[in-house]
């Protein structure tokens, strides 16, 4: 067995198990199932962040890092669910009491507060480093851009999934985004496997990348464009779009965010010497190599979403 037919297997079986996870969240269809998905997802991706910087030894705060990937998600969703199962106060301290608890959450401004405060908190570690641990400037510079990093990407990206938990159209428009994000991966390695370097000799991405070839970038978008299209009939999408501007808008956006998420792991693998971010999913990593890509595609357009 060749090592590319080996490798396409790995990925055929582990695709397989994937889809077989998310049907059966599908069926379950019960806004607690994706929540679920989706923070064990990133409580998965968390971990292994941690255990990449423990076993390279780079200069970050991994305990915070992974503190706040195992916490975060939970309490998102925990807001989201809460949101949508109901509207009235749950909890009023008297009738004109000074604090009220009402059952409102906004996501964007929940996101938002809690990068901020996390932030915080980084430098104060690292100050604190700094003044009583012997810390450099140096190391705690770097120190600081990696946690930081190492929460943002992917999870705090990722978890903006759970802002669709309050509808049953958004789940189902979640779904098709990443269904066909993942898509565009796996048609790249296809179409590259078979046409990789027969027409375009350059490679597509030489340095982080080298494997990427232009042909699968090329065939790859073509072929999820279209399967894109037949699937979107499937769901009901909430906008009415036409041929064209699916094509032509649509798509374009979801592949080129696709490909860079992918490109983005591939970086911080380089950048960590380390060939898989985990050994969970045979042919495709860990799990941070899974949500790589998702998490450009599904925080590009919730954000785009809330600004429309």
């Amino acid at each position: 067995m060749t090592p590319k037919v080996k490798t396409f297997l790995e990925r055929g079986l582990s695709t397989v198990i994937l889809l077989a996870l998310l049907g059966g969240t599908v069926c379950w269809n019960n806004p607690i199932g994706y929540a679920l998905l989706v923070c064990v997802l990133c409580n998965l991706t968390s971990y292994e962040w941690f255990n990449m910087l423990r076993e390279r030894g780079r200069a970050a705060n991994r305990k915070l890092a992974l503190a706040a990937g195992l916490v975060y998600p939970w309490l998102m969703a925990a807001g989201m669910l809460l949101l949508s199962e109901q509207a009235e106060p749950i909890f009023v301290s008297g009738e004109d009491g000074p604090m009220a608890l009402f059952a409102v959450f906004d996501f964007s401004l929940m996101a938002l507060a809690m990068l901020v405060l996390y932030v915080l908190v980084a430098f104060f570690c690292e100050l604190y480093r700094m003044d009583y641990k012997g810390s450099d400037g140096s190391t705690a510079l770097s120190s600081i851009g990696i946690t930081i990093l190492s929460f943002v990407y992917p999870v705090w990206l990722f978890a903006f999934a759970l802002s669709t938990l309050s509808t049953p159209e958004s789940i189902w428009n979640l779904l098709w985004l990443v269904l066909v994000t993942k898509m565009s991966d796996i048609w790249a390695y296809v179409s590259g496997v078979l046409l990789g370097g027969k027409f375009i000799k350059r490679r597509f991405s030489p340095v982080v990348s080298p494997k990427k070839t232009w042909e699968g970038i090329i065939g790859s978008f073509i072929i999820t464009s279209v399967c894109g299209w037949y699937m979107l009939g499937l769901t009901d999408f909430e906008f009415a779009l036409t041929p064209v501007v699916f094509f032509c808008v649509l798509m374009p956006c979801i592949f080129i965010l696709s490909v860079a998420g992918d490109l983005a792991g591939s970086l911080i693998k380089r950048g960590l010497a380390v060939k898989d971010s985990g050994s969970l999913l045979p042919g495709i990593g860990g799990i941070f190599d899974l949500i790589d890509s998702p998490a450009f595609t599904v925080s590009f357009f919730v954000a785009v979403m809330a600004i429309l």
